[in-house]
Order: C-alpha cells, then sequence, then structure tokens
C-alpha cells in the first residue's frame, strides 16, 4: 500500500493545490510533484519536511503513522492533547471537585499548578 502518495495528494487537495501550484511554492518541477504522487519516486527527508509545511500537516500524516493531520507522534502530541472533553457534559459540582482534588494531589507532592 503507497500511503505517501495517497497522502500526499489528499493534502494537497485539501489545501486547493494543483500539483504545478505546489511546484511552484517548493520551487520543483509539477513532474516531480506528480512522481511523489504516483509513487514513482520519493522525497528525500528535507523534502517531506518541506512538503509537509507547504500542506499545513506533519510528515507523520504524510507517512501514515497518525490519521490526523495535525498529530504527531514525535511531539507527544498525540497522547497530549484530546479533540474531545470528556468532562464537557458533567455538572459544575463535579469539575470543581475534579479540580480541588487535583489542586490536592499537588500539594500533596509538592508540585505547583501550572
Amino acid at each position: 500500500m503507497k500511503i505517501l502518495p495517497q497522502r500526499l495528494k489528499q493534502a494537497r487537495e485539501k489545501r486547493g493545490l494543483t500539483q504545478r501550484q505546489l511546484a511552484a511554492l517548493l520551487n520543483v518541477s509539477p513532474s516531480t510533484i506528480a512522481l511523489y504522487e504516483t509513487g514513482d519516486r520519493k522525497p528525500d527527508p528535507a523534502m517531506l519536511r518541506r512538503l509537509a509545511d507547504a500542506l499545513d500537516c506533519t510528515t507523520d500524516f504524510l507517512l501514515g503513522r497518525v490519521d490526523d493531520r495535525n498529530l504527531s507522534l514525535t511531539d507527544g502530541t498525540l497522547a497530549a492533547h484530546r479533540t474531545d472533553d470528556p468532562l464537557k457534559d458533567l455538572p459544575e459540582e463535579a469539575r470543581k471537585s475534579l479540580e480541588e482534588f487535583q489542586e490536592y494531589i499537588l500539594r500533596k507532592y509538592g508540585k505547583k499548578k501550572e
């Protein structure tokens, strides 16, 4: 399965760019972009990073390591950030209790709340 070519094309189309426009942004020939998208040529690591920057996504997304365009396995956001808020449906009293418990734990173990 050629995930990079698929993801590259998907990200380019989501940005509303043609192969020619993306090539112009990167100062490469349109045929280079076409070869990347067919899988007949692979970008080197520096070009992969430039592609991700131009397409406003992560290299992890282009490589198929994550499915969210904005998450990366290497920067910690995959584990650190949620797209939903599991606490939003809790009553105010429950959220306040959780906050108080968090402050208690942080005080108990000598950590300041950030």
